[in-house]
């Protein structure tokens, strides 16, 4: 794989992760090409809304690992909740790292 590119800041919403339309496999391909400082991840990243349709498939999960995976590597994460991911307001003050 070729170098990443250095990068400030990437910011990432309405990814609505559990939903049919998500691009989840391009946005993975997306991910393992930068290395940002910071990544603002600005809402409605994980639809809770369609968990109840049981679809989440391995792609989506794939976003999530690599965004830890960034985290290892000392990129900086910022989650701010949109409506439909307004289930995880309650960690609001979570700090990993």
């Amino acid at each position: 794989m070729p170098d990443k590119r250095d990068v400030e800041i990437v910011i990432l919403s309405d990814i609505h992760l559990g939903t049919y339309g998500c691009h989840a496999t391009e946005l993975v391909a997306y991910l393992k090409s930068v290395r940002p400082k910071l990544l603002i991840l600005n809402g409605d990243i994980i639809d809770g809304w369609a968990f109840s349709k049981r679809y989440f498939p391995n792609s989506h999960m794939a976003v999530i690992s690599e965004i830890f995976r960034m985290m290892q590597k000392d990129t900086k994460v910022i989650y701010i909740t949109g409506n439909h991911d307004e289930f995880l307001r309650k960690y609001t003050d979570l700090s990993m790292g």
